[in-house]
């Protein structure tokens, strides 16, 4: 499917997956792009781009259809994603959301409606070795399983509505506007309070934003893609303490405590008491802890087969790009000549 000169509808634009997709449909792939956003005052990374911002909401459907109105494709980048909230909420946004801009896309005739998804389906316990065909694992968090139903209603909708839908499947999006794996590591490792799990030895499984946007990319010029779910990860899955050490050397603070995953439960779960009386969200959770000593890896097989997916750059590479971004906004003091 050639892309370029078709109308595209990116949602959740002003975020940081849908924000670079935005950019590079517009500026690289010559696609005519429509960036929905829920607030145009937060949309200030998109004014400078050759692109349509239009004010919309997941929840209202008349402003989905008056968006989508017209589009060649959809790329639905909008969620909650946070690791507590309210449940209603949390199924608001990633469930009825969802089920909103899928309905608007049907009755607009979309060519091609690309989900991003989360390997979070496969629960914060995945099996080692997970991939397209390890089944849905619901765990009780409120994201994971939202993402589980939102998934279900994209499947329910090319089944049922003949939608040509696609699902990628992201791990940990990390490089410039990042805000779970960029800005509060650094933020964490600026302050001191940035505590490694068992020595942080537990995997994780990552990818740098610009790969998954070519994956995205990809799965949408691809015909043989319609149907399909790809999970998109750089292909190497790293000890934390890595990943994490990579920030800390930017931050100049290369030493991070470590504490026991038991010890580290038993603070998580005295913050998330705590916060059940202040109503601000625990800085960590037992559930968080958990999940950083997870030692599972995910399959990229499919991706690399069916989407002639390489991860273009290296963990150094994107740090490095990363670094520059950080020092740029200055969350790390001044830039490097």
């Amino acid at each position: 499917m050639e892309i370029r000169g078709l109308l595209a509808l990116v949602t959740g634009a002003s975020g940081f997956i849908g924000g670079r997709l935005a950019e590079r449909l517009a500026t690289e792939e010559g696609v005519r792009v429509r960036a929905l956003v829920r607030n145009t005052r937060k949309a200030g990374r998109l004014v400078k781009l050759p692109l349509e911002i239009v004010e919309g909401d997941l929840l209202d459907p008349q402003s989905l259809s008056k968006a989508v109105k017209g589009c060649d494709l959809v790329f639905h980048c909008a969620a909650l994603v946070r690791e507590t909230g309210k449940k209603k909420e949390f199924y608001q946004i990633n469930v009825e959301g969802t089920e909103n801009i899928l309905k608007a896309a049907v009755e607009a005739g979309v060519k091609k409606f690309i989900h991003l998804s989360s390997v979070a389906v496969y629960g914060l316990n995945p099996p080692d070795g997970a991939d397209e065909d390890t089944a849905y694992q619901p765990c009780g968090n409120l994201y994971c399983d939202t993402k589980i139903a939102a998934e279900k209603v994209v499947w329910a909708y090319h089944r049922d509505r003949g939608l040509p839908v696609v699902v990628i499947r992201p791990t940990n999006v990390y490089g410039p506007y990042s805000k779970p794996w960029t800005l509060r590591p650094i933020k964490l490792i600026k302050s001191g309070k940035m505590m490694l799990i068992n020595d942080g030895t537990g995997l994780c499984n990552y990818v740098y934003i610009d790969n998954l946007i070519d994956a995205t990319l990809a799965a949408a010029k691809r015909d043989e893609s319609v149907g399909q779910a790809y999970i998109i990860t750089d292909g190497i899955a790293l000890p934390w303490k890595e990943f994490f050490g990579c920030y800390a050397q930017m931050a100049g603070k290369p030493q991070m405590r470590s504490v026991p995953e038991q010890l580290g439960k038993i603070v998580a779960l005295g913050m998330e008491i705590t916060s059940k009386f202040t109503g601000k969200p625990p800085k960590i959770t037992r559930q968080a802890v958990g999940f950083l000593t997870r030692k599972a890896r995910f399959s990229i097989e499919k991706a690399r087969r069916e989407l002639g997916y390489k991860p273009r750059l290296s963990l150094k590479e994107g740090m490095q790009i990363t670094e520059q971004w950080l020092r740029e906004e200055g969350h790390l003091g001044k830039t490097r000549d």
